[in-house]
């Protein structure tokens, strides 16, 4: 095998050559007696990986090389920039290098400056109306191609492995409830302006575990909820070879190499080659909103909105959405670099490199259990024509070497990081990045891996306790509804919830907008209101048991419900069935369920559902309930439609 700097050489003269040809010609001198693949792309793979030693690969091939290029050719023109290939396994080695020292580096790391979002202040509010002002000009770009093994997560039919986006959460997929967050901040918006707006969503998925065709699945199956097919765009992750700690790829059978994803940092290059920049900014959107699959809580309140709202309302180029990080948490941090010269960045480092760096992780003040660098959340924000000239600059920002174990022995890969893009974006006085600072249960509770016992930190159980935290915190706060004390989280694990509360996100999705709609009540131990529409006026509700409103179209002009002086009497959830509650899986005794089809209305005051109950409302009606001699009564009438104007 050749030490580092000879195939460091051969990667910097093939990044010169502007045609394969004239890189087959500097690879010729290289790779001696290299079978010939019949095409000059495929003779540029072969002689790449003899010129690299990694001639093995050849063995048991009977002259059919096919295969073998049809893998590695997407890999060659993805990292052309850097030598293709040679360039590709010059890069793992020298990060493999890298990785086994410490390397403490000439920068000063200080905790960056950021704004503060977790109070309802003059200023949050005013950043909220920015972010919403500017939908129209915001796109959502999300990273779909991850591998999700943490959370073994299984086709009960067929056996085979799952993507995450297919994680059922809170009876949905994780990729549902992405799109939901969408369509609660275009609901609210058409509730401020009157108009219309559908913000164009990106997605990167992959080969693995056939996830593109997984993900597309769950659109189709879902009709593309609703939404105009042109109003997506996918591109898919490359995949990468592996290789052990000696420099040898890795195989899974004769020309049969394994491949991995090649980390979501290459999102940027990907999505510029496919044209998807390009796509959106004749589109007119200006700004993207970048989202990870495993956060479904990220679209809480106002986060996202202010957020956007301050890069919109500053024009800057790069964000971070941030909040408080446990000392010595797996986690990445945001931090602020100062270099020698005097240049600053406002970036991310991953927990992996604090060694290397020289970076204690200490609490940010005697006792704390917080450090002292705020967590990377991976919720960013960029402004598409400075992000595609950066990825001039960096095409693969954040590279580092994924070691993992596979087939009982270790295997390196090289990935990349999306955030570190941002290092970029140098500056001396005048910054155009920045990070804002939300509560930690607003912004981040990862569904990453399963459930073992122990700590909730990344799984599903956990993410839906963190929900639970969030409506106890919005309903006694902000709703005036009185509500039973939440378990610890062990007490959760062990016996369940105290209650339960979900609801759309268009309901809101801002706190401040929920508390027009819900004015006060009561929720008993154990008690379940899941409230699945926009459109809702409560006032002084009950609730011992389960009452369960579903409009079937939730958002705009869909259904309606009024409930006034309203209580509501059944036995409710069944706990002593194994319910799953982060699945939204759960037995129940009885029920008051109202279904709303099209846009029918049900209006109910002054009296009590009890027992087993099932009220369906038919499009272009309205139903009333109301009491008559210790009786529940129904009036239904047709909904006027509405006069013409006059031209």
């Amino acid at each position: 095998m050749f030490a580092v700097q000879t195939p460091s050489r051969l990667a910097r003269q093939l990044q010169r050559c502007s045609t394969d040809g004239e890189r087959l010609g500097v690879l010729s001198a290289f790779a001696f007696d290299c079978p010939s693949s019949g095409t000059e792309e495929g003779d540029l793979i072969l002689k790449s990986l003899l010129a690299i030693g990694q001639g093995h690969l050849f063995q048991g091939c009977d002259g059919d090389f096919s295969e073998l290029i049809e893998a590695l050719l997407p890999v060659e023109k993805f990292y052309k920039e850097m030598g293709g290939i040679v360039g590709y396994h010059v890069a793992m080695l020298r990060h493999m290098k890298h990785s086994r020292k410490g390397q403490v580096g000439r920068e000063v790391y200080t905790p960056p400056s950021g704004i503060d979002i977790s109070s309802d202040t003059p200023e949050v509010r005013a950043y909220t109306e920015e972010g919403l002002a500017n939908l129209p000009y915001l796109a959502e770009l999300y990273p779909l191609g991850g591998t999700a093994d943490r959370l073994r997560l299984i086709d009960p039919e067929t056996g085979e492995p799952l993507p995450a986006a297919r994680l059922p959460f809170c009876g949905r997929t994780l990729l549902e409830g992405l799109i939901r967050d969408v369509q609660a901040r275009e609901n609210l918006y058409y509730e401020r302006f009157g108009q219309h707006v559908t913000v164009p969503i990106a997605m990167m998925t992959s080969f693995e575990k056939e996830n593109h065709q997984r993900v597309i699945a769950i659109f189709e199956e879902n009709d593309w909820f609703g939404r105009p097919r042109d109003a997506f765009r996918f591109f898919r992750q490359p995949v990468v070879p592996t290789m052990d700690q000696n420099g040898v790829w890795c195989t899974v059978a004769p020309m049969k190499l394994l491949m991995k994803p090649g980390g979501h940092g290459v999102i940027w290059k990907v999505a510029e080659d496919a044209g998807v920049f390009v796509w959106l900014l004749k589109r007119g959107q200006r700004k993207l909103l970048v989202r990870q699959i495993n956060n479904p809580i990220a679209g809480v309140d106002h986060g996202l909105l202010t957020f956007c709202g301050v890069g919109f309302g500053r024009d800057m180029r790069f964000g971070f959405a941030s909040c408080p990080r446990l000392v010595r948490a797996a986690e990445g941090v945001n931090i602020s670099i100062e270099r020698e010269d005097g240049l600053r960045c406002l970036t991310n480092i991953e927990y992996c490199d604090f060694t290397k760096r020289g970076i204690a992780d200490s609490p940010r003040e005697e006792g704390s259990p917080y450090s002292q660098f705020p967590s990377n959340t991976n919720i960013l924000f960029a402004d598409i024509a400075a992000i595609r000239e950066a990825v001039k600059l960096c095409p693969i920002p954040g590279m580092l070497v994924n070691l993992k174990m596979h087939a009982e022995r270790e295997v390196a890969r090289l990935e990349s990081t999306m955030q570190n893009i941002a290092d970029c974006f140098w500056y001396a006085e005048d910054p155009k990045t920045f990070l804002t600072y939300n509560a930690r249960q607003k912004t981040i509770s990862t569904t990453k891996r399963e459930f073992l016992g122990g700590t909730l930190l990344e799984t599903p159980e956990g993410c839906f306790y963190d929900m639970l935290l969030n409506a106890h915190d919005l309903l006694t706060r902000y709703c005036g509804f009185s509500v039973p004390e939440l378990p610890t989280a062990q007490h959760y694990v062990e016996s369940g919830p105290t209650f339960l509360f979900l609801y759309h996100p268009a309901l809101g999705p801002l706190y401040a907008r929920i508390a027009e709609k819900l004015r006060g009540g009561i929720l008993s131990p154990g008690a379940e209101v899941e409230l699945e529409i926009a459109d809702v006026e409560i006032e002084n509700l009950e609730v011992k048991g389960s009452l369960r409103v579903h409009a079937l179209l939730p958002l705009k002009d869909g259904g309606k419900c009024r409930l006034k002086n309203v209580r509501i009497e059944n036995r409710g959830i069944d706990f002593s069935k194994e319910n799953l509650y982060w699945k939204n899986q759960i037995a129940r005794h009885e029920c008051c369920e109202i279904i709303l089809h099209g846009n029918g209305e049900f209006c109910a005051e002054d009296l009590v559902f009890s027992g087993d109950l099932r009220i369906e409302v038919d499009s272009g009606t309205i139903v009333r309930a109301y009491m008559e001699n210790g009786r529940v009564k129904y009036e239904r009438q047709q909904i006027k439609a509405p006069a013409a104007q006059d031209a």
